[in-house]
């Protein structure tokens, strides 16, 4: 592999000498970038991110170490060669604390300096190869999926997860959490038939009759509903998302096929119980505790065959509530102001509900609980907006909904306006920030200090995201337009005054006159002195 290099040292000869000395290619190594000054080169270094970074200690407007230390703590994998002309213990010494893999001392011998690159490259062969090792890593954890897959299933049906947990492992427990509901099944061996388990398995442990039923349900029941099957003790576990109500009857009629299999196959009793169909993957715990009492129905029902227990006991009335899941899955889709998925996710939700006969009393206490999730969205961005406040205060779904689609084209609606006017006052605070930034940076600077950093805490946000903001609002860096506020009131001074260069540069926010002649030049092309005997 070969690494990047970044080679500073204020003098073009030295640089051109190193340069010159060594097969860079031979090595595994590339010259990325050169500079003759610690500012120019910290500005590269963030451009390019070099492997290695080779400086000189001695340099104006920053030394060799100070950079060493900035490019560290902004890449603290970058490998930092310092150089320098004097033996000096106390250069040693600050060298080895910003971490420096070598102290060279000038002239640079070029054996030496072969040698050092070798060991370097060795050191970052083996970090590259311990980050690829990840990979591996990798492989290991798909191979572990299917004994994940079984914790967090069990996990799950045992109540052992939350809301945030579930979120996070639904994709390896393949549980969809936009499924129209849910249930869980068990199959378990007849007691009664543990001795005829015992011969068919005579040279194998018991352990087998789980994975046997696992296997069998594994083979079946995917062609009648979407499954994912688990051990749970010594029975097979089956957690089942359903997108409409039949489905229910086809994950019963693929439970019976796995129990008559098992029957003609293995000549053994298989029982399948069923829980109730639950609307949150979260009650899958009381539906397997559903299918458990299920199971318990054989004795006067006889076994052989899959049982549901919505068959054998009345079942409780249903409650219509806005689920949470409903809830945060409709938010989201607000907050992030996508027209295509408020309508899937208001759909979704009239999914469940249609169909049902509902009194307008259960409405109201319906769309009371949706309006509130509403104004708490809306207080959650500190939105007062009176004009929606009032008219979803004065919503009675009596006096306005007349049919289900009335009641979701409602929701819909709510849901755009809302989502329009979270968008609007993002925009308005992104170019407040941007507008206060502007400002401060016109009356403040000739403050040497003036940084990203400085500013982000004036205006109370954190300074990544104030430098992205301000760099996609303005379409420069801060660094540049700071830059270019500063070199215009330079300009600025130097036609209107007779101010000394050094005294116009202190005002405009450099203590260095030097480096402001350098800037400046690098800005319009010609020194500040030049540029007053021109007009």
């Amino acid at each position: 592999m070969q690494y990047t290099v970044l080679l500073v040292d204020d003098e073009e000869e030295i640089r051109e000498g190193i340069i010159r000395k060594i097969d860079w290619e031979k090595y595994g190594f590339r010259i990325a970038g050169s500079a003759g000054n610690g500012k120019d080169a910290l500005e590269i270094a963030e451009s390019i991110q070099p492997d290695v970074v080779m400086t000189d200690i001695m340099m104006p407007f920053m030394d060799g170490l100070e950079l060493g230390e900035q490019i560290a703590r902004m890449n603290p994998e970058v490998k930092l060669l310092i150089f320098s002309g004097a033996d000096e213990f106390e250069y040693a010494q600050k060298a080895l604390r910003i971490q420096a893999v070598e102290y060279i001392l000038k002239p640079i011998n070029a054996e030496e300096l072969r040698d050092t690159l070798v060991k370097i490259k060795d050191t970052l062969d083996k970090e590259y190869e311990a980050k690829r090792n990840l990979e591996t890593l990798r492989e290991h954890y798909i191979d572990s999926i299917p004994v994940i897959r079984e914790q967090t299933m069990a996990a799950l049906v045992e109540g052992r997860l939350d809301r945030k947990q579930l979120e996070k492992k639904c994709g390896i427990a393949q549980i969809d959490l936009e499924a129209w509901g849910y249930t869980v099944g068990l199959l378990e061996v007849e007691s009664s038939q543990r001795k005829a388990v015992k011969e068919i398995f005579s040279n194998h442990d018991e352990a087998l009759i789980p994975v046997t039923l696992k296997q069998t349900a594994d083979e079946i029941l995917p062609s009648y509903v979407k499954v994912t099957t688990f051990y749970y003790g010594d029975m097979a576990g089956v957690a089942a998302n359903f997108y409409k109500e039949e489905d229910i009857f086809q994950l019963i009629e693929g439970m019976d096929h796995v129990c008559k299999t098992m029957q003609k196959v293995y000549n053994v009793v298989v029982t399948g119980g069923i829980g109730l169909m639950c609307q949150d993957a979260l009650e899958l715990r009381q539906a397997r505790e559903e299918a458990q009492t299920a199971l318990t129905y054989r004795v006067s029902l006889g076994g052989g065959h899959a049982i549901y227990l919505g068959d054998v006991e009345p079942q409780k009335s249903s409650v219509l509530r806005f689920q949470e899941n409903d809830e945060t899955a409709l938010i989201e889709a607000v907050k992030l102001g996508r027209e295509d998925k408020i309508d899937v996710q208001v759909k979704g939700i009239f999914e469940k509900i249609r169909g049902q006969i509902l009194s307008n009393r259960q409405l109201e206490v319906y769309f009371t609980e949706v309006k509130i999730a509403f104004m708490r969205l809306l207080q959650y961005y500190e939105i007062q907006s009176e004009e929606l406040f009032k008219e979803m205060e004065n919503f009675r779904v009596a006096d306005e909904i007349h049919s289900f689609q009335e009641a979701e084209n409602w929701m819909i609606q709510k849901s755009l306006d809302i989502s329009r006017i979270i968008k609007e006052t993002r925009m308005n605070s992104r170019s407040m920030i941007t507008m206060r930034a502007k400002e401060y940076m016109q009356k403040n600077y000739g403050d040497e200090e003036l940084s990203v950093e400085k500013v982000s805490r004036i205006l109370h946000v954190s300074p990544n995201y104030f430098s992205s903001l301000f760099k996609k609002e303005m379409q420069v860096s801060f660094i540049a337009y700071l830059t270019d506020i500063r070199m215009k009131k330079a300009v600025e001074l130097l036609d209107k005054t007779d101010d000394k260069s050094y005294m116009i540069a202190e005002k405009v926010g450099y203590s260095d006159p030097n480096y402001f002649s350098h800037v400046f030049k690098k800005h319009y092309g010609v020194s500040p002195q030049k540029y007053r005997k021109r007009g």
